[in-house]
């Protein structure tokens, strides 16, 4: 065995051993060898390594493609049992630049990779044999940048070179203090290690950049001691505050003697700060380890036992489960006490050594996260204490245990109150200021990295007269003061501190704005509390309502679904657009459906329904007596919004009269209001502990059968807040359903419009792309702890399980034509069930969604993927991208239109719908291209009307028009217009000739026939008609077969010879069909034949067709049934071999939806892509812009 292999096998007590040997004074020449190892072991680059906790059946090729991503990866490293070379849930990541490893620390600490659920812990590690001697936080030393300058550079010279790389928070050029003149060097600080790294890559040499340690106050750089280097690389490394070190007899702990060639694990925090009281000199448990040449404090302590004192939320199991990170622990036990609020555990190791170690990494540690836990050595006093007042004292009576934990711990002194995750000392808790009292001062929270926003409340709250904290974004928060002096006091005492070992800055801000922004967010509570009960009417409804309820009561108002009581929470009427209107639509019935079958499942059964971010829903106010008599219903939202919403009951009388609270509880500015039929809770739902709190106090019971509704609440959520709060349901209910609706598909253009609607609002879709399909879903539903889960789409819900009946009804209501954009919106929202139940429940959910609907995705427990029959596999992934079409000005910003070329030269295009002045509308503007040179004419002078989904041909110097529409219940005739004078005539105008649009046409060369198919005659009806004319637009007595294709709109039809090819479209139960047709002109009775395929052609509509010598090009096309839009389909019209591509859903930084475009050959492998898209439901109008894609290399 080799000395490596030899040093990695050694035991905690051999090592021992052996470091006692070279800690003597005859071993002078090993020390000097471990040192100059230790250097040698420097990464390079510095920083480039990560140091993992990964859940240990994540195998490396999963980590590597997760983090792959983020840059080129020269090593991973897993860490495994010597003898069952099972993982250690512990590996290493070397990547080749240190900005890659910076962006890969950002990006994915935190998350989870599915399927696996535990989320991974990364942290910068810079050197090879880094381990808990150095700081976990070693990114923080990579935010701020040395660089050398020249004397006359300024900070916005600098600011103006380094910006590019990044957000800069600080500059500093380092001046003379007498004479003020630069002295050639300057700080940068970055908002972030990654691009701080980036900078140091990419800029230019001369500024011979380094990173710089972190900025610490002139009260802590007065009060440092002279200790011994750190040997970091770029300079000495101060303890974090004043410390008084005394030594005694120096003990090394397990990490300052590996021999190992790998890195140490890094300790989960930065090593606990020992804050020591006036008599701390005399403390004999601390020494410096001269060794590894750092300030790593050692106890010297023979304890292997340890206290740890952690929230009520913490079991046995997740201790244990923690603490048995640390090799070789060998018990985890409970203290039974009373104390409230918290809970105490004994862990014991197998020696001292691992129990010092343990002690180390995990004190300080947040678990979870925004709790503190507390690791001491094991002390008989504490644990009598806590014992007797088991015995002696009551519940919750217990003072002082805590306190005593504190104090042993070196977190506190004596006389000063500190708290775990704060620097300074600071005033105990005290009351909030009434919600709506005055801002007399706000703070501006400037963390370097972001905090948890409790933190702050916990530490401002001590300085009184706190309103509110708010979050504006990762690294801003405001802090709300009702008495200036306070925010004063937190200012002062504050400002430049550290909060979770995160130093702040705090800025002040003008009161007179700050009440402004905070009287109209509050303006509907605050006179909620004045005597008028008129005032409180109309500012208490008027000022509150969001979009949501006022679309909802749009669609209600207009009798798409019977709700009674959501007008009751608005005060003006709105009319929202009829698509608008079927979305909001969709979803109720979706949640209705939900509702049944829970109740039909519990029948007679005493039920609770618990509905989260519930918003003004009136869900419990519409039951029926039956229904509300057996359910205790539970409305939980922020406390802000449940104010609002207890506001409009009280002054509503239709829903007052159904609820009168009867108890009131109230935690802070959380609270719960109850008649224990129906509950309103205001409290954050990430606050597990006191949504916990009380559930209880208006007697939840978590042995009923429960269902918990989320109406698009969690995707809002980051992943590991949002599996929390499921992973809280599954704890807390013990037979549970829980119902989700929100939206997946981010990728294709529709979703990419969708995803980018909700940043844009400052409220983001956060795990809409770790789980972006209905399978990635279920299966994360299923690991999660759900013994089953499944899933349906809303164009599955509203195409298979309501009615044709009820389809007709709601034709009626609105004028609506825009299908392609109400199926794009229910094919990217779901309605998901996860099911904690017992076998015959989930049996017999099961089988009812399976009767209900065509298809679903479902997954059980002990399966490993999820069924699906929706998934196309057979498209083909070709190299292929659209490029961006130059012209001098906008061109063809519209669909439903038709675009002509004319002399192989210009490019007219009529009609559709786009924007004008910013409102969307039917265009008569006429736009002339030029292809050679993209110049653009736009023609107004003539008396065209407005067209929409017609088509068009050429006759001589006419462009023929046919038929087309207004809107759905106008429809127009045909028209020609001279290219030349622009003069308009009207032709077929008799009434026999069935007019239509979304039709289909196509000029036949060998016969000089136009041929017309089908198209919409109303909003519900197709036809299957086919029209014969000349090529001036007369129509001539023609026969057709008898056998023809069916009933269809938004088909294509293409001339190929002497044939006309139609392909494809909308039949009339709004199902695609890839159907391809011939049409024989030849003959007397032309002749209509379906064209037998081999291969793959994938169902589409509005899409666009092209004949280029022997084959069919269809290109885009709606097909809500498939997980990805129809792309790139090429037939032999002669063979009928057909094979689909896939194509990419983005041109340069622009979504691509492809449907309603038209397409102009410019020539035989190239295509010209003009306008297509629609309105993408409340998310806005996308149109493409015009682009090209060539398919030279899928011709042959």
């Amino acid at each position: 065995m080799s000395d490596g292999d030899r040093s990695r096998d050694d035991s905690p007590e051999d090592q021992d051993q052996s470091s006692n040997k070279l800690t003597s004074c005859d071993n002078q020449p090993q020390q000097l060898s471990r040192i100059f190892y230790r250097t040698a072991d420097v990464d390079d680059p510095p920083f480039s390594r990560l140091f993992l906790l990964i859940p240990k059946a994540m195998s490396e090729d999963e980590l590597r493609n997760a983090f792959q991503v983020h840059g080129k990866i020269q090593d991973i490293h897993m860490v495994r049992d010597r003898r069952s070379q099972e993982s250690k849930g512990i590996a290493y990541i070397k990547y080749e630049k240190v900005s890659a490893a910076a962006r890969a620390m950002e990006e994915m600490n935190g998350t989870v990779i599915s399927p696996h659920v535990r989320p991974l812990k990364a942290i910068i590690s810079s050197t090879r044999r880094e381990g808990s001697v150095r700081d976990p936080n070693e990114h923080v030393k990579m935010l701020r940048l040395f660089v050398v300058i020249s004397k006359h550079m300024t900070k916005d010279d600098l600011r103006k070179v380094f910006q590019k790389y990044g957000s800069i928070i600080n500059i500093k050029v380092i001046k003379d203090k007498l004479t003020a003149e630069n002295k050639g060097f300057a700080y940068i600080s970055f908002s972030k290690a990654s691009e701080a790294a980036y900078a140091l890559e990419e800029c230019d040499p001369s500024y011979k950049p380094k990173f710089a340690e972190p900025f610490s106050s002139k009260r802590h750089r007065d009060n440092e001691d002279t200790l011994p280097s750190s040997g970091s690389i770029y300079g000495t490394v101060s303890p974090p505050y004043h410390q008084t070190i005394s030594s005694s007899k120096q003990h090394p702990s397990p990490s300052s003697i590996s021999n190992d060639h790998r890195p140490s694990p890094p300790p989960l925090l930065p090593l606990p700060t020992t804050r020591l009281s006036s008599n701390n000199e005399s403390n004999p448990s601390l020494t410096l380890s001269p060794l590894n040449n750092s300030y790593h404090l050692l106890e010297n302590n023979n304890e292997r036992r340890l206290i740890v004192r952690c929230g009520m939320t913490i079991t046995n199991y997740h201790v244990s489960k923690l603490f048995d990170l640390v090799p070789h622990m060998e018990e985890c036990s409970s203290i039974s006490s009373n104390t409230f609020n918290e809970h105490y555990f004994i862990v014991r190791y197998k020696s001292c050594q691992f129990a010092t170690y343990a002690r180390e990494k995990l004190h300080a540690f947040q678990f979870p996260d925004g709790e503190i836990l507390s690791v001491q050595y094991y002390d008989e006093k504490i644990v009598n204490d806590l014992v007797d007042q088991t015995q002696n004292v009551k519940y919750g009576d217990t003072p002082g245990i805590g306190q005593l934990i504190h104090q042993m711990s070196n977190l506190q002194g004596i006389q000063e109150e500190y708290v775990d995750y704060c620097n300074v000392p600071l005033p105990p808790k005290q009351k909030y200021a009434s919600f709506d009292a005055p801002v007399a001062k706000t703070l501006h929270i400037i963390p370097q990295r972001p905090i948890s926003e409790d933190f702050i409340c916990d530490i401002f709250n001590r300085f009184g007269n706190l309103i509110d904290v708010r979050t504006i974004d990762p690294q801003l928060c405001h802090v709300m003061f009702s008495d200036e002096r306070s925010a004063n006091t937190a200012m002062e005492t504050m400002n430049g501190q550290e909060i979770a070992f995160v130093r702040i800055r705090i800025i002040g801000s003008d009161k007179s704005v700050a009440n402004r922004k905070r009287q109209k967010m509050e303006e509907a509570f605050r006179i909620n509390q004045r005597k008028s009960r008129k005032a409180r009417n109309d500012v208490a409804v008027q000022g509150t309502n969001d979009s949501s309820i006022l679309s909802k009561v749009s669609m209600a108002k207009l009798g798409y679904f019977d709700d009674l009581f959501l007008r009751e929470f608005v005060d003006k009427d709105v009319r929202r657009s009829p698509s608008i209107n079927r979305g909001y639509y969709i979803r109720m019935k979706a949640l209705e459906y939900a509702l049944n079958m829970f109740y039909s499942t519990y029948d007679q059964t005493a039920v609770q329904i618990v509905n989260l971010g519930a918003g003004f829903d009136a869900t419990w106010f519409r039951l029926d007596d039956d229904r509300k008599q057996r359910t205790h219903f539970i409305d939980i939202d922020f406390p802000e919004v449940m104010q609002r919403k207890l506001a409009l009951i009280e002054v509503r009388s239709r829903l007052k009269e159904q609820f009168e609270p009867m108890h009131t509880f109230s935690s802070l500015e959380n609270f719960a209001v109850t008649n224990e039929k129906y509950s309103l809770i205001g409290v954050d739902m990430r606050d597990s502990l006191t949504l916990n709190t009380l559930l209880q106090s208006v007697k939840v019971d978590e042995t009923k059968p429960t269902l918990l509704i989320s109406e698009v609440v969690l995707t809002y959520m980051g992943r590991s807040s949002c599996n929390r709060v499921i992973q809280w349901i599954l704890d807390f209910f013990q037979e549970c359903v829980l119902t989700t609706y929100e939206q997946v598909l981010p990728e294709d253009g529709f979703g990419q419009v969708m995803v980018a609607h909700f940043a844009k609002l400052g409220s983001p879709l956060k795990c809409i792309h770790q789980y972006p399909t209905s399978e990635s879903q279920v299966q994360r539903y299923t690991h999660l702890g759900f013994d089953f889960s499944v899933c349906v789409n809303m164009h599955n819900f509203y195409r298979n399980y309501l009615s044709t009946d009820e389809h007709n009804r709601i034709d009626v209501l609105e004028p609506f034509d825009e299908i392609e954009e109400w199926q794009s919106k229910c094919a990217h929202y779901i309605l998901l069930f996860g099911l904690r139940t017992t076998a015959n429940v989930s049996k017999q959910w099961f089988e009812q969604m399976d009767n209900d609907f065509r298809s679903i995705i479902y997954l059980k427990k002990d399966t490993l993927t999820p069924s699906n029959n929706q998934i196309n596999d057979e498209q083909v992934k070709v190299d292929v991208q659209f490029d961006i079409y130059p012209t001098t000005m906008t061109y063809a910003q519209r669909f439903g239109h038709q675009s002509i070329l004319i002399h192989e030269k210009f490019v007219w295009t009529m009609g559709g719908f786009g924007t004008v002045d910013g409102r969307h509308r039917r265009l008569k503007t006429i736009e002339v291209l030029n292809i050679d040179n993209g110049d653009i004419q736009r023609l107004d002078n003539h008396s065209l009307g407005e067209y929409v989904f017609h088509t068009c041909h050429t006759s001589d110097n006419f462009i023929l028009l046919f038929f087309g529409r207004k809107s759905p219940g106008i429809l127009n005739s045909c028209a020609s217009i001279d290219i030349n004078t622009l003069q308009v005539s009207n032709f077929n105008e008799d009434e026999k000739i069935l007019r239509r649009w979304r039709h289909c046409s196509c000029f036949v060369k060998e016969n000089n026939r136009i041929i017309i198919f089908g198209g919409c005659i109303s909003v519900s009806k197709s036809t299957n008609d086919t029209l014969c004319l000349k090529t001036n637009g007369e129509l001539t007595s023609t026969q057709f077969s008898e056998i023809k294709p069916s009933n269809r709109n938004s088909a294509r039809l293409n001339a190929y010879k002497h044939f006309a090819v139609l392909s494809c479209g909308l039949l009339e139960n709004n199902e695609p069909t890839n159907e391809i047709w011939l049409l024989d002109t030849t003959k007397h009775v032309m002749n209509w034949t379906l064209f037998q395929t081999n291969g793959t052609v994938i169902p589409r509509y509005s899409h666009s067709a092209d004949v280029v010598d022997d084959t069919l090009w269809l290109l885009g096309g709606m097909n809500a049934d498939e997980r990805r839009p129809p792309g790139l389909c090429k037939i032999n019209l002669i063979t009928g071999d057909a094979v689909e591509y896939i194509i990419p859903t983005m041109c340069g930084d622009q979504p691509i939806i492809l449907y309603n475009h038209q397409t102009v050959l410019l020539n035989k492998t190239t295509f010209l892509i003009l306008g297509g898209g629609g309105n993408c439901f409340s998310f806005g109008a996308h149109i493409n812009q015009p682009m090209t894609l060539k398919f030279d290399h899928l011709v042959n």
